[in-house]
């Protein structure tokens, strides 16, 4: 009898356990830095995606996955690699030509939360000053390691290209994935809900 009792809370005590590790990891997070559309928008339905997270193949899973999830009748996506060819740069004058050649209305423009680098220009503007339009950032054409971070932080931002303004801006923060693909996977997931949410995509 007391063999079972010892049984039953030595079980006790390994659920607690996990369900403390379960309560003590923390959730994923959204976090709005900016939100200025244009009045009478009515919803941008032809949207050019372009990531700088990680190495080419991750920022070309990231753009296809993210082209993928907001895509629908309405709504057009193209994944920047697709418009402008294999491991394309970032440069203001290539997705100057891709707006006009193609139409977009709309970049999304997806990186990791400092990952531009103030010292190489000292009067550009980073962080949430970073504008895609009028600056070069050479530096995000530089391959990273995104694959053991425990926790990691995105930056999304929505730029009309009629303004050539920034619209939205928001973090998403992701904690613990296995793996570089389940945290793209993840944090996709999280962005397309979120753009959905903030009414800026035609749906």
């Amino acid at each position: 009898m007391l063999y079972q009792f010892r049984n039953v809370i030595v079980v006790l005590l390994f659920a607690a356990v996990l369900l403390g590790a379960c309560a003590s990891a923390p959730p994923s997070t959204i976090i709005h830095t900016a939100h200025n559309p244009d009045p009478g928008h009515q919803g941008f339905r032809n949207v050019l995606v372009i990531s700088v997270a990680g190495d080419f193949e991750s920022r070309a899973q990231f753009e296809r996955e993210m082209a993928a999830s907001i895509g629908n009748n309405n709504l057009a996506a193209a994944a920047y690699y697709t418009v402008l060819g294999r491991r394309p740069q970032l440069e203001r004058a290539a997705i100057h030509n891709a707006v006009r050649s193609r139409k977009f209305d709309a970049v999304i423009f997806i990186r990791l939360k400092g990952q531009e680098q103030q010292d190489l220009a000292p009067m550009r503007p980073v962080g949430p000053g970073f504008d895609l339009f009028a600056y070069d950032y050479e530096e995000l054409n530089r391959d990273i390691s995104i694959s053991q971070a425990k926790a990691i932080t995105f930056i999304t931002e929505v730029y009309s290209t009629a303004t050539q303004h920034k619209v939205l801006a928001f973090e998403s923060l992701s904690f613990d994935q296995a793996t570089a693909s389940d945290l793209l996977s993840e944090q996709v997931a999280m962005i397309a809900a979120e753009l959905n949410k903030d009414q800026l995509l035609a749906r």
